[in-house]
């Protein structure tokens, strides 16, 4: 018994630096992944404000993103497919979840 005990503690103080140095890159991965998702909807959320700016109600902002679609604004409906994919509740929150639901639909 006394052996199983000194392995146990000499696992335990070989293997600490290891097991501190994993949870130190588990840490960063999720931290860097965490920013990543939150920046990389930034430009999308930016392009789409600024062209929903004029809109004041649920059907201005159809109205608007029909428009786009019809003279082929790429960058707005780009961003609005990647707001759809990605972040649905912001494309929900423009209008409501039916807004939300039709402007996915006419962007696809």
């Amino acid at each position: 018994m006394a052996k199983l005990n000194d392995f146990i503690k000499t696992a335990f103080v070989r293997c600490s630096p290891l097991l501190l140095i994993l949870i130190a890159i588990w840490y960063a991965v999720t931290a860097v992944n965490a920013t990543s998702t939150a920046t990389s909807n930034a430009y999308p959320k930016a392009v789409i404000s600024y062209g929903l700016s004029g809109a004041k109600t649920d059907d201005e902002i159809t109205a608007t993103v029909e428009l786009w679609k019809r003279d082929h604004w790429g960058a707005q409906i780009g961003a609005l497919r990647v707001l759809c994919e990605a972040d649905r509740a912001y494309v929900d929150q423009l209008g409501g979840t039916t807004v939300g639901a039709r402007l996915c639909r006419t962007v696809k």
